[in-house]
């Protein structure tokens, strides 16, 4: 523990009614109604006979559910964003696709070329979240014709598109917004025998407005970021920051960067906030990301790229309290595993940046890639199956959990001032328990709960003696007790 905080959750204050209390920690929070996960030890003073376990998520059996079909669909690739709309009921993709088998056949559009391999944004949707449609547009020709469900956002070759749902702007032309590099504005040419996009002056990080996230409007002022960003967009709202916040390359290579901005229009100069080291292997780099905001925490999906060795792409996890400064978490587990060498996604795995909540599950869309990434330990790749994207169901709260065996384990909460009236945890404990103490600034216990058994998504934890009401506004910690028991989560109401 920090000296210094631990000076500070003793001090003495005397209450309104006498009682002695300790300050809460200025640098720890329980909102209520917001969930309190384990991805780092950020809200934990103490803890003994604890392990941390990351949980992968489980495939859907159906995967994968969106496959390239049409002529102008190469892949279905997730540098995109997945979201599912409260308003309509339905789930909505913004995915990566390009022209198939056009050779050096260029894309002609609005009276200038595109690339023969350019990569363009497409829309799909779905009322379930597993069997998805392609809707007709009538935005981008392909050839001539705008039956299709290609998007007008990128002029060149558009990569990376992130889309952010703001539904309280006040200019309803802006309540869909979103980021993507743009490449290839100094034309193209052919490189031994192939396509090859060439630099130019409008080449960048872009933004685009929408009133309903399909019809999207380019900033005039493009790019906003004159930063080469080839990997997965991110773009995210703080609402603790009052700022738009976004994560890409930006110009750092295979590391991950970041820009902020109070308008959407104006981005600060990006920053590195996250670079791989050899510690797992020669030659890891950071692909790229799925960044979202989960409970409060920035939660990052990292699409880690062993380029010294097998070539392969899996995925990891990393959080952050403030968006800059990142702990990996589990011991930099692997989240994501990569499916057998021959399936459609035995060589790369690597998810959407949006976690979308159904119920006591969460959704995240990812894409598989059948092979390895060609660099220098893998020169050349037959790839069996096109890029395609499926989907992860993870239980609520479920990315990692504090555990305890046979032997009882302990976590004390750093001290944080009560606020909710009645506290609810997501606990497995179907073979053993898990005892709940709330303490006070001497570490006595004020009440305590009885045995929880059983497999508890969301359990509101009943009190031996009295009821938390009787601490609101005082700062207090809690003590966890575990046996046989996976702790994911807990939150106050």
């Amino acid at each position: 523990m920090n000296p210094i905080l631990g000076i500070l959750s003793l001090l003495i204050a005397i209450g309104a009614q006498g009682a002695p209390i300790f300050a809460a920690d200025p640098g720890f929070a329980v909102p209520v109604g917001q969930r309190q996960l384990f991805l780092d030890d950020a809200g934990i003073e103490s803890s003994s006979g604890i392990t941390r376990t990351v949980h992968p998520p489980r495939r859907h059996s159906e995967n994968p559910l969106l496959s390239p079909d049409t002529t102008w669909e190469r892949g279905c690739q997730v540098y995109g964003t997945a979201y599912y709309d409260e308003a309509v009921e339905r789930f909505k993709m913004w995915y990566l696709t390009g022209p198939k088998d056009r050779g050096l056949t260029p894309l002609k559009r609005d009276g200038y070329e595109r690339a023969p391999h350019t990569t363009m944004a497409a829309y799909a949707e779905s009322t379930d979240g597993v069997h998805w449609v392609k809707p007709k547009l009538g935005i981008l020709p392909y050839d001539g014709d705008t039956q299709n469900n290609l998007l007008g956002v990128g002029r060149f070759n558009c990569e990376g598109i992130s889309v952010l749902h703001d539904p309280h702007d006040s200019d309803p032309q802006r309540r869909w917004k979103c980021v993507y590099w743009d490449h290839g504005s100094g034309g193209w040419e052919v490189r031994n025998g192939k396509p090859f996009c060439m630099d130019g002056p409008d080449d960048g990080w872009h933004v685009a407005f929408s009133e309903d996230g399909i019809h999207w409007n380019r900033y005039e002022g493009n790019p906003v970021i004159s930063k080469y960003c080839d990997t997965n967009q991110n773009v995210v709202y703080d609402e603790k920051l009052k700022k738009y916040v976004g994560f890409s390359r930006f110009g750092f290579g295979r590391r991950l960067a970041r820009s902020e901005s109070d308008d959407f229009l104006h981005w600060a100069v990006p920053q590195l906030v996250l670079a791989c080291d050899e510690e797992r292997g020669p030659g890891t780099q950071l692909y790229g990301p799925g960044v979202d905001i989960y409970e409060g925490v920035y939660l990052g999906m990292l699409w880690i790229y062993r380029e010294g060795g097998d070539g392969k792409i899996d995925t990891q996890l990393a959080t952050s309290r403030d968006g800059s400064s990142c702990t990996r978490v589990g011991d930099r587990a692997i989240w994501l595993h990569l499916g057998d060498d021959d399936s459609w996604e035995g060589g790369m795995v690597q998810s959407v940046e949006r976690i979308i909540v159904r119920g006591d599950e969460l959704y995240i869309y990812y894409c598989g890639v059948h092979g390895a990434h060609t660099g220098p330990k893998v020169k050349d790749v037959v790839r069996k199956h096109p890029v395609q994207i499926g989907l992860l169901i993870q239980r609520r709260d479920g990315f990692v959990s504090l555990d305890a065996d046979e032997q009882p384990g302990t976590i004390v909460t750093r001290p944080f001032t009560l606020a909710g009236e009645n506290l609810t945890v997501n606990v497995d404990a179907v073979t053993g328990d898990l005892i709940v103490e709330v303490l006070d600034e001497t570490g006595q216990v004020l009440t305590r709960s009885g045995r929880l058994s059983g497999d508890l998504i969301q359990e509101r934890v009943n009190w031996n003696e009295d009821n938390l009401g009787n601490w609101r506004g005082r700062a207090v910690s809690l003590r966890f007790t575990l046996k046989n028991a996976q702790l994911y989560s807990y939150w106050f109401e």
